[in-house]
């Protein structure tokens, strides 16, 4: 278990304001107090959480916000929400991405620790073997901290949506249309929204008497060209296919459209594709796209409000969950 301020604190029989004075070089603490910090610290191995220290060093009036692809549009809208709200709040925000690396992540945190930012809203990336240990880190020091999807087994503030009832209602609406087999192109490991969206799924096919061929759920990824490219193989087989396909993103969906289109699969009139956020080109696309809205300006500044209202409460940490709606939006892509 990694050695944390309070076991220093413990074992040098001192405080944690004590060792948080040594280890900021700040004066009030006696020669002799310092230096049995100093050999604590040394014999138990401890290193500062240089993430934490330093966000919480200093005021700023700036806000780093933490995004999974800086390319993708729905992040551009998040992007926006907070930009705005911290314009109105007179903050600056500051960007950094993970572009889906785990690693890249910690260093865009980093980043932004050198740049003292006040607080950070972090759109994580989530996934079996990835180690939350600076998300740890930021908890343990009480730093000022918003997530745009809860993480299991810790407590942030959350601004999110409910992935798994949209998706549980989209996939309803085509069995509604009369669609019996589904296909579910889901999106990355790296995202609890796509679990989220493939449990809803599976819950429409539940609840509809429907079985679930785990042959028809491919994962693909989050762009356009990843779906083109699984639409060519998946679709191969003429004879044997599902009538509609349920797509992590608008992005999966417009690719997959394409891929269908490269083969001489007429949608919607042969298969049915719905897609999931309602981004702008959609509405526009040369087959208007039945999806799912998310609001995700709306939800980029409700995160930037909230970080900045608790930054100013000296009221205990009541962890707050704000959960915006969703809704289906009837285009041209889905037919019975």
């Amino acid at each position: 278990m990694k050695t944390t301020i309070a076991d220093v604190a413990r074992v040098a029989g001192v405080s944690k304001a004590a060792v948080s004075a040594v280890l900021n070089n700040k004066p009030g603490v006696s020669k002799e107090t310092r230096e049995k910090v100093l050999e604590v610290i040394r014999r138990l191995n401890y290193r500062p959480n240089a993430i934490a220290r330093s966000l919480i060093a200093n005021k700023t009036k700036s806000i780093g916000l933490v995004i999974k692809e800086i390319d993708n549009p729905y992040f551009s809208k998040i992007m926006k929400g907070v930009f705005d709200a911290c314009s109105g709040y007179g903050y600056s925000m500051l960007l950094g991405s993970s572009e889906l690396s785990p690693e890249q992540e910690r260093k865009s945190i980093e980043a932004l620790a050198g740049r003292r930012v006040d607080g950070l809203i972090l759109s994580p990336l989530q996934g079996e073997y990835f180690d939350f240990f600076y998300l740890a880190d930021l908890i343990r020091e009480r730093y000022n901290l918003v997530t745009m999807a809860a993480v299991k087994n810790y407590a942030t503030h959350v601004v999110d949506f409910d992935n798994e009832d949209a998706a549980y209602r989209a996939v309803s609406h085509l069995i509604e249309l009369g669609h019996t087999r589904i296909a579910c192109f889901s999106g990355p490991a790296y995202s609890a929204h796509s679990g989220e969206r493939l449990a809803g799924y599976r819950k429409a096919h539940l609840e509809h008497n429907l079985q679930v061929r785990e042959a028809d759920i491919v994962t693909v990824g989050s762009y356009a060209a990843d779906s083109r490219r699984a639409a060519k193989v998946f679709f191969a087989d003429s004879e044997n296919r599902p009538t509609a396909v349920f797509c992590y993103n608008d992005l999966v969906a417009i690719g997959l459209i394409n891929g269908l289109e490269e083969l001489g699969i007429r949608v919607p009139e042969e298969v049915s594709v719905m897609g999931f956020d309602n981004l702008d080109a959609g509405e526009y696309f040369k087959i208007p796209l039945t999806t799912v809205h998310v609001p995700a300006y709306k939800m980029g500044f409700a995160a930037a409000e909230l970080l900045i209202r608790r930054m100013g409460s000296q009221e205990p940490v009541d962890y707050e969950k704000i959960f915006f709606p969703t809704k289906l939006i009837i285009r041209k892509s889905c037919a019975g």
